[in-house]
């Protein structure tokens, strides 16, 4: 087993191509009143990505028993399980095909698996097309819910004020590509994609610095 600089056994996870959705990734947000704001993002990923499925139930396993040698055998016995059971809300993976949940939109979730990921600092978030820069608050219209991309994440073991499970903390998100926009809206490039095409139908796209000052 692979083991962290820790002493622990690795439950770091980075997956294949997902989907992003309820992107959270510049601000920390609260989904329900009381609730503490974090950074946060949903990943959908597709049932057919074994690699990405087999690394994350490595992960849970091994979270798993790094909570059994740091809080005890009960820990095992009381943890949450991995996959989602239909309408329970403490599994870490819900299935689009048999979740409740989602079956308005089973274009979006039908084949596919569902998982939440958080934390409480702001994640690294970067996109193929910046390039190695760290995109901020500015660059919101470059990740949003509905592209696609890669993400790493932990998922680690916990047993405080009477509640024990795993939890999936996120680390770093990369963009890789566009994607119709979840929420309905696509972006302007997208819109006029065939304008930018022809620099030349948008006047004054061609104006020098000079002719744009003066």
């Amino acid at each position: 087993m692979k083991m962290a600089n820790n002493g622990q056994l690795s439950t770091k996870v980075k997956t294949g191509e997902v989907r992003l959705s309820y992107c959270h990734l510049f601000e920390p947000h609260a989904f329900d009143e009381g609730q503490d704001a974090k950074y946060s993002v949903q990943i959908i990923f597709d049932k057919n990505d074994k690699e990405t499925a087999a690394a994350i139930s490595q992960a849970y396993k091994n979270a798993k028993q790094n909570g059994i040698n740091k809080f005890g055998q009960k820990f095992g016995q009381l943890v949450n399980d991995l996959m989602c059971k239909p309408g329970d809300k403490t599994g870490l993976v819900r299935d689009g095909d048999t979740d409740p949940r989602y079956s308005d939109d089973k274009e979006t979730y039908a084949g596919k698996y569902i998982m939440n990921c958080k934390c409480s600092t702001a994640p690294g978030v970067y996109s193929k097309e910046t390039g190695t820069r760290k995109l901020t608050m500015d660059d919101l219209e470059i990740v949003y819910s509905g592209c696609y991309g890669k993400v790493t994440f932990n998922l680690y073991p916990y047993s405080k004020a009477g509640n024990t499970g795993i939890g999936v903390g996120l680390n770093n998100v990369l963009k890789t590509r566009d994607g119709d926009n979840l929420g309905g809206r696509v972006s302007g490039e997208v819109d006029f994609a065939d304008e930018f095409k022809d620099e030349s139908s948008f006047p004054g796209f061609n104006d020098t610095e000079d002719d744009l000052l003066g």
